[in-house]
């Protein structure tokens, strides 16, 4: 999966000693474009979450878990 964004040099792969999976991490090139685009949605959450009560918070954030629990299990990533 991550073998076309490694070879245009998007990603970085680490293999460990284990071989049995490999560490996929933002190429140091790029970082700087990702950080700016997560912190945009990091901000539009801090926006949306600002002016709820913290149950408000806490009920908001259990129902998106339950709903990832629940769309992961439908494709079997569960």
């Amino acid at each position: 999966m991550a073998g076309e964004p490694s070879r245009k040099g998007v990603v970085d792969r680490h293999d460990d000693a284990d071989r049995r999976r490999t560490i996929v991490s933002i190429a140091e090139a790029n970082r700087a474009s990702a950080d700016a685009w997560l912190a945009r949605g990091a901000q539009a959450w801090r926006t949306a979450l600002e002016p709820l009560t913290h149950e408000q918070r806490e009920t908001s954030v259990e129902t998106l878990r339950a709903y990832e629990r629940e769309a992961a299990a439908e494709h079997g990533d569960a």
